[in-house]
């Protein structure tokens, strides 16, 4: 099944055929629920379309406003807030974490902000209570020694932008999702969106609803079984936001059209590649990740789940292509594929994989 938004920019229908039965022949093969797909050019839609089942339990399909999880995808929605903060004046990719945290060690004097987003802080996993209060994990990582010397290696580790959310916190003086809602998620007409806001009460899990949210599915002994993420709230600078391509659209759109800052400003520290260690730095300044492919498009995003969320911008072509699955054994790859049918000189990548969770 394929819903199709009206009011695209104009685009030849070939394309967008081809796209439709290029995601019917994936989801076929690899037998993906369902997923939805948007591509973007300089802030007008070419295609915002919704395919397959959000909840095979009850058969409902997916829609432009069906919430997936879209995992460590959410990163690109607290960098999008730190590049707002940087912009206003609040922040600085230099500033050293300690102006913003109270007695922190000694080994943590070298950390900047910069180090967290582009994950070269060395900081080690919290490993401790999954319900743990923000304060208690960050008690807890200045007990800990670091992994290595920051800037001296990269590491992806969900505790930098757990430490970036609380810095945030900090300056605005508010809790992480209400700051995301007022500075990004509001301006940008983002209005699907939630944390479903999952909490431990006695021996129960309690969470708030959200509508039309997707069951996330993987096989188990040839069998799809519904599961879920868990993100305690302390992660949720990191992960755990549910998003609908409709919102995931505006948010592209948003950037396009400099809603929250302007390109000139935010380009750079969104597509440049610097090193760490003499090698090629795996993200840039403000926490997006750079292609591993050698190629002479310039593009960045992220993904999460590990496919659950997709994305890639590409700023000299004008184009941003948005993916959301509820398979949680898809591997990132499809956003990058669909691309190569609007990017002009993008190669056509290599067959679409999953993983057996």
């Amino acid at each position: 099944m394929c819903l199709t938004l009206a009011g695209f920019v104009q685009q030849p229908k070939s394309v967008n055929h081809a796209v439709d039965a290029f995601i019917g022949q994936q989801m076929k093969a690899l037998s993906i629920p369902g997923l939805a797909v948007a591509v973007i050019k300089n802030g007008k839609r070419v295609k915002v379309s919704a395919y397959g089942t959000a909840n095979l339990e009850w058969n409902c399909p997916v829609t432009i406003h069906t919430n997936f999880q879209i995992a460590s995808c959410t990163k690109l929605l607290t960098s999008t807030l730190v590049l707002k903060a940087i912009h206003a004046g609040k922040l600085r990719l230099e500033d050293p974490i300690g102006k913003y945290l109270d007695s922190i060690p000694t080994s943590w004097q070298p950390l900047r902000v910069q180090h967290l987003l582009s994950h070269t802080s060395g900081l080690r996993e919290f490993r401790g209570e999954t319900y743990a209060s923000t304060a208690t994990v960050v008690r807890a990582l200045k007990d800990s020694t670091l992994e290595y010397e920051p800037v001296t290696r990269q590491h992806y580790a969900q505790a930098d932008f757990m430490l970036a959310g609380h810095i945030l916190e900090k300056i605005y003086g508010k809790p992480f999702p209400q700051i995301l809602r007022e500075g990004v998620l509001l301006p940008l007409h983002m209005t699907d969106r939630a944390y479903d806001m999952e909490r431990r009460v006695g021996s129960i899990m309690r969470t708030d609803l959200i509508p039309q949210k997707a069951t996330t599915y993987y096989d188990w002994e040839k069998q799809l079984r519904a599961y879920k993420f868990i993100y305690p709230q302390y992660s949720y600078t990191a992960g755990g936001y549910f998003s609908s391509i409709d919102d995931l659209a505006n948010w592209a759109i948003g950037l396009d059209q400099n809603v929250l800052f302007p390109a000139s400003f935010a380009n750079p520290l969104l597509y440049t590649r610097g090193s760490v260690g003499g090698k090629p730095s795996a993200f840039s300044a403000a926490g997006w990740g750079l292609p591993e492919e050698e190629t002479s498009i310039t593009y960045a995003g992220h993904s999460g789940g590990p496919g659950l969320g997709d994305v890639w911008r590409f700023p000299e072509e004008g184009y941003t292509v948005v993916v959301v699955t509820n398979d949680g054994e898809l591997l990132p790859g499809l956003a990058r594929a669909i691309a190569a049918f609007y990017v002009p000189g993008l190669a056509r990548t290599t067959a679409l994989k999953k993983f057996e969770r």
